[in-house]
């Protein structure tokens, strides 16, 4: 190949590769060779930040709660919730410790058919002081699993549950 090609062939390779990396705004339809540039928001300095004013009726935490406030706000309403979704009979022994003092609030061992699905105990039943830290053991078919909730109102309700296949499988729910 001839110099004059490959130099020709590189510039087209240089020029398609940079096209639209070389800046400029999309055309517009107008000959315009001066780029149009789009406004932004400039802070002044002083100028205080608008903040949503809460819906009559609501407090500002109803809608504006962070992960954060919520992590901090007592919450003991947490439900113990077991679901049987395997084809058989299950026998499950649950047992709920208060952290701080290793004390079990709860423990039973009970049967459940296929398609079972209740609460079996709530954290309120334990009447926690503030913020407290809840484990929630299951032992079924040979498998001992845990899980630890909180008081608060950034977690939820603790699951166990009997997989389709058997298996055992505790979760919470957290914000």
């Amino acid at each position: 190949m001839p110099a004059y090609r490959r130099s020709i062939a590189l510039v087209l390779v240089v020029v398609v590769l940079t096209a639209g990396c070389l800046g400029g705004t999309p055309s517009t339809g107008t000959d315009s060779a001066t780029p149009t540039q789009t406004p932004t928001a400039t802070e002044m300095p002083g100028t205080p930040t608008p903040t949503p004013d809460p819906t009559p009726g609501e407090t500002p935490t109803d809608e504006w709660t962070t992960t954060e406030q919520a992590s901090e706000q007592p919450d003991p309403d947490k439900a113990i919730h077991v679901e049987n979704r395997w084809n058989r009979s299950v026998e499950i022994r649950i047992s709920v410790v208060r952290e701080a003092t290793n004390e079990a609030v709860y423990e039973e061992t009970e049967t459940f058919e296929p398609g079972a699905d209740r609460d079996v105990y709530n954290l309120e039943e334990a009447s926690p002081d503030g913020i407290e830290s809840f484990r929630v053991t299951a032992t079924a078919r040979n498998a001992t699993e845990s899980v630890t909730i909180e008081t608060n109102a950034c977690y939820g309700n603790a699951y166990v549950e009997i997989t389709e296949d058997g298996e055992l499988y505790p979760y919470y729910a957290i914000c």
